[in-house]
């Protein structure tokens, strides 16, 4: 299990707060805020024209402050939802999290949660000071790494074929798992998808095959940024990934070892023939990277280094990593021309990657 002593699921004062257990104010204001309806619908709710990821993501944010309250200051829980929210409060939050080893990109996430559903507890209130806090530790954070020493995609997708390669079939389940977490870090440094997106990803769904090619998509709903997804898998990966479906996932998929649960369509199966959480990812890219470079790079961290192999390698074009990485623009609103972008972005980038393997292997000549 990663994370430290206080890492997931080792310490409950971190967990989240299901909306079930929250006080009923908090509930019922929540509830009204996502309640869907008519742009020209009274009853529509604050948050209705948020993302459903959006809403989760600070749903589960505002869980996890009212169960730091529910170990520390249940008192606080007694009051009005927006009275509990006090500088003094927050920043002994803030406080305990630090001593729980929380990064300072976590301290922030947990900031922005709070002010986000802040708004819908006291959409009046003046919520500037968990803007200055956040601010307050943004100056003073110290990334985690330099990114300017880290690995380029086509490092990644180079680590990713060895490990697939080296995959020696006398070995079986160990050679299958090798083989598949080759196939992750080739396929993420190449389509640099989220994590959740990622590990979501589904035979059928998420992953659909055309023709001789196999297409990567999802809907506006099901990304973060709320934008759509549509990537052709590169030729490079076309034949490993029939490899990992015809020969590997199989193998894995009549597995049903102690933490079993049906595989369904699920693209990335562990040892004991599950689906892979996106936990379980996080950690085999870090094992692997770690390995092979000396430090570990997380699938976060692959996504930089998409927009850094990019802008080393054709600066001039570096604005394609936004549509590349589905981030949001200025014109959320256009979508086919987002779409069309998001077709150019990652040919662009997969040219890019070919160009510096092709490098990389002449080197080695």
């Amino acid at each position: 299990m990663s994370g430290g002593p206080y890492g997931r699921g080792k310490a409950p004062e971190r967990a989240c707060l299901k909306v079930e257990f929250w006080p009923q104010e908090d509930s019922r204001l929540w509830t009204i805020a996502c309640t869907q309806g008519d742009i020209l619908d009274d009853e529509m709710g604050s948050r209705a024209g948020y993302s459903a990821i959006s809403n989760e993501k600070d749903r589960k944010g505002y869980g996890r402050w009212l169960n730091h309250l529910g170990f520390h200051d249940r008192e606080a829980l007694k009051l009005v939802p927006a009275d509990r929210i006090t500088p003094d409060r927050v920043k002994a939050y803030v406080t305990r999290l630090e001593e729980l080893g929380a990064s300072s990109q976590t301290l922030l996430a947990r900031l922005q949660e709070l002010g986000a559903v802040a708004k819908v507890m006291g959409p009046d209130r003046n919520w500037t000071f968990i803007n200055k806090l956040a601010a307050r530790i943004r100056a003073r954070h110290k990334p985690s790494r330099d990114k300017a020493v880290r690995h380029l995609s086509n490092e990644l997708v180079d680590l990713g074929l060895k490990l697939m390669t080296g995959a020696d079939p006398t070995r079986g389940v160990d050679a299958a798992v090798q083989y598949r977490d080759g196939m992750v870090i080739a396929f993420l440094a190449l389509v640099p998808l989220r994590r959740r997106n990622l590990a979501g990803l589904q035979l059928g769904r998420g992953l659909l095959r055309v023709g001789d090619r196999f297409l990567v998509t999802f809907t506006e709903d099901e990304t973060k940024a709320g934008t759509p997804i549509e990537m052709f898998l590169p030729d490079v990966l076309l034949e490993p990934l029939k490899v990992w479906l015809e020969v590997w996932r199989p193998l894995l998929a009549e597995r049903t070892g102690r933490w079993h649960k049906p595989a369904g369509d699920a693209l990335w199966l562990s040892s004991h023939g599950s689906p892979m959480t996106q936990m379980a990812l996080y950690d085999r890219i870090r094992l692997h990277t770690a390995a092979a470079f000396g430090e570990a790079i997380n699938p976060h961290h692959v996504r930089h280094t998409a927009a850094t192999t990019q802008a080393i390698a054709d600066p001039t074009h570096v604005r394609i990593t936004a549509p590349l990485l589905s981030h949001r623009t200025l014109n959320t609103t256009e979508r086919y021309y987002q779409q069309a972008t998001g077709y150019e972005a990652h040919r662009s980038f997969i040219a890019v990657i070919n160009e510096l393997r092709g490098e990389a292997d002449a080197g080695q000549e």
